[in-house]
């Protein structure tokens, strides 16, 4: 008797499941498909504009120009899409363009630099950088940086910085090419001597061409590779460490270059590298205002990821000898939140490290 009872109880349960089942599924599909029109509805005829961080030319710039014009094909309704070039501030300008001086409806989109995201944490406190309210669209591309050498400088591998003193072209304040290197020198004790003041990594490039400083850390590895190939085929740079973990399987000019991570002797060494190596996790972020309706963030997060899916966007990356590595918004946001929640000690001592305080 019990288990004929028991019987009937589950199949009374298996019939309330399944009808809960095939109420509950109708009802969601019918709410994604109203949103969808009503997405649409807002972007049908509207233009989408994309705030870039940087100057025109360069990664920063070809990725805001390449995946926005993808993202029109995916955005429901079709917008047009316009990108803006607006550089300054470590792109803090664009984002706060993006995130405070523009409507917060879903129409203006940013393509910015991390150090607009890091700065207010672990940038120059004097510039009183504020916390950006952003929804994070993803990450095009992991920016991993390197370090290089000529080939005839004093020092012939990363190993050996650590006696014989090189000179390294960089840029100024929040650049990377000064950041890194100040990094390196002050937590791991590198003989770092840092001539700043080249306006930009092509003028750094021509630099170490001209034998003027015997190289550089900072540049995005993919950049630099891209920008002079000739230097790893004719043996003329090359590179002696990197940032993160992992090296770089799809570039040999990475085979057996060891992460500067790999140098550090103490776990608050590693704590303050790694801190810094997480900005080139989302090395090239894209974003939106964090009050945009829900509705449009993620139909912008969708066709976001959508673009850098497509087969003819990565054709377009790969010929221009950069990567495609993208990641999804949520993730973005996910780390972004993990920086913002590092203990304050930490953060100063990586202030500190890198020449802010």
């Amino acid at each position: 008797m019990h288990k004929i009872i028991l019987r009937s109880l589950s199949y009374c349960l298996l019939i309330t499941a399944a009808t809960i089942s095939q109420m509950i599924a109708p009802s969601t599909a019918k709410a994604d498909e109203a949103s969808d029109r009503k997405v649409a509805e807002f972007y049908k005829g509207n233009t989408v504009y994309v705030v870039i961080g940087s100057a025109v030319g360069g990664g920063f710039d070809f990725y805001g120009r390449a995946v926005g014009r993808f993202m029109s094909k995916y955005l429901p309704g079709n917008p047009t899409v316009v990108p803006q070039n607006m550089p300054g501030a470590g792109s803090f300008t664009a984002a706060a363009k993006v995130a405070v001086n523009s409507p917060q409806d879903g129409t203006y989109i940013g393509a910015i630099q991390p150090t607009a995201i890091l700065d207010p944490v672990l940038g120059d406190p004097s510039k009183g950088a504020k916390r950006l309210d952003l929804a994070f669209l993803g990450n095009a591309a992991e920016n991993v940086e390197g370090c290089f050498l000529r080939t005839d400088a004093p020092a012939k591998s990363f190993a050996d910085i650590f006696n014989t003193e090189v000179v390294l072209g960089a840029s100024n304040g929040a650049s990377s090419t000064r950041e890194y290197p100040s990094i390196l020198k002050n937590v791991l004790g590198m003989k770092f001597k840092i001539v700043t003041g080249y306006p930009g990594n092509a003028d750094i490039f021509l630099a170490i061409d001209r034998n003027e400083v015997h190289g550089m850390c900072g540049s995005s590895i993919l950049n630099v590779i891209a920008s002079r190939p000739l230097w790893f085929s004719d043996n003329i740079v090359r590179m002696v460490s990197h940032q993160g973990i992992k090296p770089l399987p799809v570039m040999k000019e990475t085979e057996g270059v060891q992460p500067s991570l790999n140098y550090a002797k103490t776990e608050e060494q590693k704590q303050i590298l790694n801190l810094y190596d997480l900005g080139g996790r989302f090395g090239r972020p894209w974003v939106t205002g964090a009050t945009v309706p829900a509705e449009r963030i993620a139909a912008l997060r969708t066709a976001f990821m959508k673009s850098l899916n497509d087969p003819e966007l990565q054709k377009e990356v790969i010929a221009r000898g950069l990567e495609v590595s993208p990641m999804s918004g949520e993730e973005v946001q996910k780390l972004v939140a993990e920086v913002y929640a590092m203990p304050p000690e930490l953060l100063k001592k990586t202030r500190v490290a890198l020449g802010y305080e």
